[in-house]
């Protein structure tokens, strides 16, 4: 049930390190919605959200009607993302390729980049302190914050070998990511965004990802931003903080003596590059930075897939809730590509 928008309240559930509440935050900026952002700790996790909720993860939009103050909670960045599209009525993505484009970028960048976020995060043992502080408590002293962030850490890196990540495989991931980063870049020297020159879900995807992670810890940070300052600029761009060109707000004037004779906005402008929204396309520049991670992403997709129908079928009920994870007999072995086309098994 859709609530009404103009007599909502919205607060966001999150964390800065988490990729989704970045992809959500972002969405919401670009679309002028106001919002309120919540920390999410263990206790609000308990009190708030799982009486309310299936799973207790973040990010949460928490929707307060104003006048009677009930509220409802809305899991998951994509369906969070299309719930405020449709109650304030916002612009979707147009033709049936570019809406297919911009469904199958999403998915790949949600699922399989993350991977590489994770692969950075944990490499590099010179940014443990930062990490364990910020994924602390902020509200505590330092020492205390990092304790507690010593804590989490200690649980969300566990499974991290069943990623496909290890000692053989780190370099893999990241030539492959260095791969993607030169690609884009040539990619952003025409346009503005990845499906062109509007933004839509996919760049909202890569952002998370940049977000929260490859433009948030230390050692990514200062790898992206030194080599790939096009990149750096898109995020700053999508993100919606930072007065960039192709930024929603940022517009260039002309003036003569104390008269204002233009007023232009820069987002939506090109270097040259063919108007493919106009025409129901996709740049050839986007099809080349896609088929690289598609080319790995394909051979876990299909198991995933076949392992979901497998569990509904099994499980027999008309409505079931998926847990987040299937069983360790679901893993498959994948091949990690870089720009030379040689796969590294993982």
């Amino acid at each position: 049930m859709m609530a009404d928008a103009n007599n909502s309240q919205y607060f966001v559930i999150g964390a800065d390190q988490s990729m989704f509440t970045q992809k959500v935050r972002a969405y919401m900026r670009n679309n002028s919605i106001p919002f309120q952002d919540v920390a999410s700790d263990i206790k609000l996790l308990k009190t708030l959200v799982m009486p309310n909720a299936p799973y207790p993860l973040i990010p949460n939009l928490m929707v307060v009607d104003k006048n009677t103050k009930k509220l409802r909670i809305i899991q998951d960045s994509k369906i969070i993302i299309q719930y405020v599209q449709q109650a304030h009525g916002l612009e979707t993505v147009k033709g049936t390729k570019r809406v297919f484009a911009d469904i199958l970028l999403e998915m790949v960048l949600d699922d399989f980049l993350f991977v590489h976020v994770v692969n950075w995060r944990w490499g590099h043992p010179s940014q443990d302190k930062y990490l364990e502080y910020t994924f602390g408590d902020g509200s505590l002293q330092y020492e205390a914050s990092k304790k507690l962030g010593k804590k989490i850490l200690g649980v969300i890196k566990g499974p991290i070998a069943r990623l496909g990540l290890t000692e053989k495989t780190t370099i893999a991931f990241r030539d492959q990511l260095t791969a993607f980063f030169e690609l884009l870049t040539v990619h952003l020297e025409t346009y503005q965004f990845l499906l062109g020159n509007e933004l839509t879900a996919a760049d909202y995807s890569l952002y998370g990802h940049l977000a929260a992670g490859l433009l948030r810890d230390p050692a990514p940070y200062e790898w992206l931003a030194s080599n790939y300052p096009v990149v750096q600029a898109y995020a700053q761009r999508v993100g919606g903080t930072s007065i960039r060109w192709g930024s929603k707000d940022l517009v260039t004037v002309q003036a003569e003596g104390d008269k204002l004779i233009s007023c232009e906005k820069t987002i939506g402008k090109n270097h040259g590059g063919r108007d493919v929204e106009k025409h129901d396309e996709v740049p050839e520049t986007t099809t080349k930075f896609s088929a690289l991670l598609l080319r790995d992403y394909l051979t876990i997709l299909v198991p995933t897939v076949k392992a979901t129908l497998e569990f509904l079928r099994k499980d027999g009920k008309d409505e079931v809730l998926v847990p987040r994870a299937l069983k360790p007999e679901y893993s498959v072995e994948f091949t990690i590509h870089g720009e030379d086309e040689n796969g590294t098994k993982s």
